[in-house]
């Protein structure tokens, strides 16, 4: 079985420390990503990360974890288990022109069936989360609700 990887580089107006902390705190990923999270952003620490929708439930999931690898401003490694095998997760930050250039590589696919469609599932999932992360950093907009029918910290405390 080979192995791929999903690469993604995005060029964030936002420093580094803004998009690392966009990366780890719980309050900021729920912002942009997730429904719910709990962070630990350390190396060793733990995380919860919640997806749900308003109306494709069947789509709710939760991904935990343990981050590999944590160097704050600079580098994010952590292991997403998920059927159907584990794959890491690996992001790295580099001052870019006055803001951050983000590299994502999601690394440990492999090819075939239930692989193909993970795969595909995740890249276009990643290309529209980071470029949401990059319009939640330089705008302040959040598409996720009205783009992805999720449910956002907003629409969760108003249910509430």
């Amino acid at each position: 079985m080979s192995e791929r990887t999903i690469e993604q580089t995005y060029e964030i107006a936002a420093s580094p420390a803004a998009v690392f902390r966009a990366l780890t705190d719980a309050g900021e990923l729920s912002r942009w990503w997730t429904t719910r999270a709990e962070s630990d952003p350390r190396t060793g620490g733990s995380f919860s990360y919640t997806w749900e929708f308003e109306e494709q439930t069947e789509r709710n999931h939760t991904r935990e974890g343990v981050y590999a690898d944590v160097m704050p401003d600079e580098h994010l490694r952590y292991d997403w288990p998920m059927p159907p095998g584990n794959t890491v997760v690996d992001f790295r930050l580099e001052p870019s022109g006055g803001g951050t250039a983000l590299t994502l590589d999601h690394e440990g696919w492999g090819s075939g069936g239930d692989w193909d469609q993970a795969y595909e599932m995740h890249d276009g999932g990643w290309r529209f989360f980071l470029g949401n992360l990059r319009s939640y950093l330089e705008r302040g907009e959040d598409r996720r609700a009205g783009e992805m029918g999720l449910k956002t910290t907003a629409s969760v405390e108003a249910g509430t």
